[in-house]
């Protein structure tokens, strides 16, 4: 998929708009706790940003993020105790979310969360270009295998408003997969 395609598509046609959403919209800050580092990995507009106290946000698109760059280009040193994706790993093949997920998993402290807001595959955004839009075929079953492979615990998964699959991962230094 064209990273330069999404960047326009996204920047151009798609609205953050957290109000809708029950469980993976403004009701994550409370969700986290003063002390602990946030990556918002796809933060688009960065809509959290001064509402959680230690958060980085990266997008490719917009200016508002703290940094302008896909989760494949983004390094740091830092690591972190919860990281956002909210709608920002659903494009591309099986390969392709692997290799993101992997990237997400490898910025965070061992004993970490990862919220999702996960969308199944559907091209329901109002613009055309959406159906060049390459969705990943999220489920369930699919959240749990993926949480699995990467040492992660699901320990909250149903559906949000507007259809949307919200999906929590939990990690402790005990269910850190070895390689």
């Amino acid at each position: 998929m064209n990273q330069e395609f999404l960047n326009t598509y996204f920047k151009n046609n798609w609205n953050s708009d957290l109000d809708k959403y029950e469980f993976c919209g403004w009701s994550l800050i409370d969700k986290v706790f003063d002390e602990e580092f946030v990556i918002d990995v796809g933060c688009g507009p960065n809509p959290f940003k001064g509402k959680i106290k230690n958060l980085v946000g990266i997008d490719p698109a917009y200016d508002e993020a703290d940094y302008n760059v896909t989760i494949e280009e983004f390094t740091t040193d830092d690591k972190f105790d919860v990281a956002f994706c909210l709608g920002s790993i659903n494009f591309g093949s099986f390969d392709t979310i692997i290799a993101q997920i992997d990237r997400v998993v490898n910025l965070l402290k061992p004993n970490a969360r990862i919220y999702w807001r996960s969308n199944p595959g559907q091209n329901d955004h109002p613009h055309e270009d959406c159906n060049k839009i390459d969705f990943f075929p999220w489920t369930f079953d699919k959240h749990m295998k993926f949480a699995e492979m990467f040492g992660f615990e699901v320990t909250d998964l149903k559906w949000d408003n507007c259809d949307r699959i919200y999906a929590v991962w939990e990690r402790s230094v005990n269910t850190i997969p070895s390689k």
